[in-house]
């Protein structure tokens, strides 16, 4: 796994189509831009364990 630290403003590349932008931070929620093509799904980590029957751990 990759962990990365950021400011306000800084951003990744995932491959060269998806790019991941930290947008801000407020209180305890970061709040992030994914720019991605839309043949591309981006599904939330909690949508992915209700419907696998999981807890993600």
């Amino acid at each position: 796994m990759l962990c990365i630290t950021m400011r306000k403003g800084d951003y990744f590349k995932i491959g060269g189509d998806i790019t991941v932008r930290f947008d801000h931070l407020n209180s305890e929620r970061v709040h992030l831009s994914i720019d991605a093509p839309r043949d591309i799904p981006i599904v939330r980590g909690k949508v992915l364990e209700r419907l696998n029957g999981t807890d993600g751990a």
